[in-house]
């Protein structure tokens, strides 16, 4: 079987119908490529933000220690507190949107016609003054705290757990039945 039979019998039809898909695999590589450098950016991000939560929830929680211990009775402190999201930081971002369409006519008659839109977006980073850049930060928010377990040498006495659930009531505006303090060993 010749080759010219499997594909019909006019060969400019044929050579413009392999042109169309060596032409929209080449767009589907190049398309392939963007979106594998963007999961690996993804995958960093997440790393990096997995670290800023681990230190952000140690130095809060030995803060919290540090604060807690000097209220009168509470003796040494122990703190854990586990957060219902974790902190946010939204930048500045230039957004570029581009559209382009594409007719094609070939001499048989087939017209195809081809749109297509590209988006880009990219973080507004600014210069510091020595030199080097970072990003713009719009706003950020803070981790909220979803309970508190605080365990005190104190914490057996009903005036101390009281002096401590509402000192930590204020520091993380958590209701008090999110918060439990134990006498500690």
């Amino acid at each position: 079987m010749k080759l010219k039979d499997m594909f019909g019998g006019d060969s400019k039809k044929m050579f413009a119908n392999i042109g169309a898909a060596v032409a929209f695999g080449i767009v589907l590589i190049m398309a392939g490529g963007l979106f594998n450098k963007n999961d690996s950016e993804s995958v960093t991000e997440t790393v990096d933000s997995e670290m800023q939560t681990y230190d952000y929830t140690s130095d809060i929680e030995s803060k919290t220690e540090e604060l807690l211990s000097m209220v009168d009775g509470a003796g040494r402190v122990q703190v854990m507190i586990t957060f219902a999201s974790e902190g946010e930081t939204v930048y500045a971002e230039e957004k570029k949107k581009s559209t382009s369409q594409m007719d094609e006519n070939a001499e048989i008659g087939d017209n195809r016609k081809t749109d297509s839109q590209t988006e880009e977006n990219t973080i507004v980073m600014s210069n510091n003054g020595d030199g080097s850049t970072s990003p713009v930060v719009i706003k950020e928010n803070s981790a909220e705290a979803a309970g508190i377990v605080i365990i005190a040498e104190g914490g057996d006495d009903v005036v101390v757990k009281d002096s401590l659930i509402r000192a930590a009531q204020a520091l993380f505006d958590v209701p008090a039945n999110k918060i439990a303090v134990f006498k500690m060993k």
